[in-house]
């Protein structure tokens, strides 16, 4: 397992972090309902993006919303990672713009494409890569760690 908050390794004898002390049961009880809530609230320190789906995320949900309207975002606006889902709209926009501008304003249809392929290669890539890592548990969520005294 790795630590969500600073990235090193967890072995199954060890009860917490060796290097942040944060505890297996902390990682196991995070919330991404809470980091949406931190984010709102603005409180960004909270928040650590974990590769371990906390238990108020579904992996059938994610990886439906990856595949069907991955190439929207969907699946990055579902878990809170709004800066990934925006990067996703533009680069999709930008490309579709370069391949409808050229047709209007007579612009050069090499330099459109070599745009329009770039961001669609970005985009493409992107959503690809965001599927493979939901099936392999790779792909980062946003979290909040929870205390064992909070309820």
């Amino acid at each position: 397992m790795i630590c969500p908050k600073c990235g090193n390794k967890i072995y199954k004898d060890d009860v917490s972090c060796p290097y942040c002390k944060t505890t297996v049961e902390e990682i196991m009880r995070a919330s991404n309902v809470e980091a949406k809530k931190a984010f709102k609230e603005k409180r960004k320190e909270d928040i650590v993006l974990s590769s371990i789906r906390p238990y108020d995320v579904s992996k059938k949900k994610l990886l439906l919303f990856a595949i069907f309207l991955g190439w929207t975002g969907a699946h990055c606006f579902y878990v809170g990672r709004m800066g990934r889902g925006f990067t996703i709209v533009v680069c999709i926009v930008l490309a579709l713009c370069c391949v409808a501008i050229p047709q209007t304003w007579a612009l050069h249809a090499y330099v459109s494409g070599l745009v329009a392929g770039t961001f669609g290669f970005i985009w493409l890539f992107t959503w690809w890569i965001d599927i493979v890592n939901i099936c392999f548990n790779k792909f980062k969520i946003p979290v909040v760690l929870k205390k064992k005294y909070e309820e």
